[in-house]
C-alpha cells in the first residue's frame, strides 16, 4: 500500500488508549472499559482494512460496518459520565437513533463501494455533540482540578474525532474526481487529527480515580464497581 506515512502513523495510533489501559488496568472504570472496547474496534478494522487492501480488494463496505458500531460504544461511553440521569436517558436514546437513521441514510444515498458523504458525517455529529455536551455540562459543575479527570481528557479526544469524521470526508469525496492530490491531503489533516485525539484520550485512561465520585450515573463511570450490572458494563 502506498500511502502516506500520516495514515499508517494514524493506524498505529488507535493502539495507544489500549496501550494506556493495559497500563492502567487496576483503575479501569466501566466508561474507561466501553473506550477501550471502542479503541479495540478501530485497531480491529483497521487490521482487516489493511489486508483486503494488501489483496487488492475493496475495503470501503468496512467502514459502513464499523461507523454505526464505534459510534454506539462511544456514545454509551459517555452516557456514564453524565450527572443527571436525564442526560444518561438522553444519550443512550441516540443509539437507536443512529442505527435507524444509519440504515436509511446509506440505503438512500450511500454507495458502500466508496467513500462516505452523508453516513459518517451524520454518526459523527451525534457523537460530537454528546462529547461537547458532557464538557461543558461537567466542566460547570466540577470542583476538581479538570486535568486530572478521565471524562475530561476522553470527551475532548472524542469531540476532536468525531469532528474530523463531520466535516473531512464529504470534502475528500468531492475532491476524488476534481484534485485527487487534494483530497489525498485532505485525509492525511484527518488521520494528524485522529493521532492527537487517540494520544488525549489516552491521557484520560491514565487519571487517577476520583476519591469522592459524584452521583448519579457519574459514579458509575468514574469508580470501580466490580458488581456493576451487565447494563453499564461491555460483554468483553
Amino acid at each position: 500500500m502506498n500511502l502516506p506515512w500520516v495514515i499508517y502513523a494514524d493506524m498505529v495510533a488507535t493502539v495507544v488508549p489500549l496501550v494506556a489501559g493495559a497500563a492502567n488496568r487496576r483503575r479501569l472504570t466501566s466508561a474507561r472499559r466501553w473506550i477501550l472496547g471502542w479503541s479495540g474496534l478501530l485497531v480491529a478494522a483497521n487490521l482487516l482494512s489493511a489486508a483486503l487492501a494488501m489483496q487488492n480488494r475493496n475495503n470501503h463496505w468496512l467502514n459502513y460496518v464499523v461507523t454505526p458500531l464505534g459510534a454506539a460504544v462511544s456514545l454509551w461511553a459517555v452516557s456514564l459520565w453524565q450527572r443527571s440521569l436525564r442526560a444518561t436517558r438522553a444519550l443512550r436514546l441516540c443509539i437507536p437513533l443512529l442505527g435507524m437513521s444509519w440504515i436509511a441514510i446509506v440505503l438512500r444515498w450511500e454507495n458502500t463501494a466508496t467513500f462516505s458523504v452523508l453516513a459518517e458525517p451524520f454518526a459523527g455529529l451525534l457523537v460530537l455533540g454528546a462529547a461537547i455536551y458532557t464538557l461543558v455540562a461537567s466542566t460547570a459543575t466540577e470542583s476538581g482540578d479538570l486535568l486530572k479527570q478521565d471524562w475530561f481528557w476522553v470527551a475532548t479526544g472524542l469531540a476532536l474525532y468525531s469532528g474530523a469524521a463531520v466535516a473531512l470526508p464529504p470534502t475528500a469525496y468531492w475532491l476524488l474526481d476534481r484534485n485527487r492530490s487534494l483530497a489525498i491531503k485532505v485525509y492525511e489533516v484527518k488521520a494528524l487529527i485522529e493521532i492527537v485525539a487517540f494520544l488525549v484520550i489516552s491521557k484520560g485512561m491514565l487519571c487517577p480515580i476520583p476519591a469522592m465520585p459524584f452521583g448519579g450515573s457519574f459514579s458509575r463511570g468514574s469508580s470501580p464497581s466490580p458488581s456493576s450490572s451487565s447494563a453499564s458494563a461491555p460483554p468483553w
